[in-house]
């Protein structure tokens, strides 16, 4: 049996059930004029049906077969570490380096931290990914969707 399986569905059962419970305390709408409820309550009710769909999947031969090979915890959170700290913390960075220096530092800081979450990214690679995605972002948030966040703010 494995446990992890439906802690997960769990969970995900526990989120989309909020999600859904939440959203009816805001206008539904319909299809066509959809209110500030309908979409986090197809969102819940999507959760709900693949937590289902997890709980109720047999395991798979190879799922049973890594399981009896598993690694201990404390190898796994150590090889974990570095991209779980470098995704959250280039998140914090950007919450805060978007508030106070705006759209483009903020990116730049979020990408190349969270890059070099990857051991097998180098300072070079992830610089130029942060760049990439900093052209990308001015592109397509600032001057195609004309997002009123600015490029640049400096308090």
């Amino acid at each position: 049996m494995h446990k992890h399986k439906y802690y997960a569905a769990g969970l995900m059962l526990l989120i989309g059930m909020a999600t859904a419970l939440g959203s009816l305390e805001y206008g539904m709408g319909t299809l066509a004029r959809m209110g500030p409820g309908y979409f986090p309550l197809l969102l819940g009710i999507l959760l709900v049906f693949i937590s289902i769909l997890i709980a109720v999947t047999p395991d798979s031969p190879d799922e049973i077969r890594a399981d009896a090979e598993r690694e201990p915890f404390r190898a796994i959170a150590r090889r974990r570490l570095r991209p779980w700290t470098a995704t959250v913390g280039g998140v914090i960075a950007f919450i805060v380096i978007g508030k106070y220096g705006g759209l483009v530092p903020a990116t730049f800081v979020l990408i190349f931290m969270s890059a070099l979450g990857d051991p097998k990214n180098s300072v070079k690679a992830s610089f130029w990914l942060a760049i990439g995605v900093v052209a990308f972002a001015i592109a397509a948030f600032h001057y195609g969707l004309q997002l009123q966040f600015p490029l640049f703010s400096w308090g």
